[in-house]
C-alpha cells in the first residue's frame, strides 16, 4: 500500500531523513537507499513523496520505495 507524505529533514552527510506522514502520526526514518529514483539525488525538505512502510533492523518502522509525485 502506498503512503504520502511530506520530507521534514534530510541530513546529507550521513544520508538519513524522516518523512511526516499524511494521514498524521509520527515521523518516519528514510535512508539514501530507499530512493527509488537513485542514491545520487536529495530530497528537498517541504517535498511531497510517495512510500510504502517498512521496518529497520531495529525492528522500528521506517518509510521504503520513496518515490517523487
Amino acid at each position: 500500500m502506498k503512503y504520502f507524505g511530506t520530507v521534514s529533514s534530510f541530513d546529507t552527510g550521513n544520508g538519513h531523513g524522516e518523512i511526516k506522514p499524511e494521514t498524521g502520526g509520527d515521523l518516519l526514518r528514510f535512508e539514501r537507499n530507499a530512493f527509488s529514483w537513485g542514491n545520487n539525488a536529495v530530497p528537498t525538505v517541504g517535498q511531497r513523496l510517495s512510500y510504502d512502510v517498512g521496518t529497520n533492523p531495529q525492528r522500528q518502522p521506517c518509510a521504503l520505495n520513496l518515490q517523487t509525485i
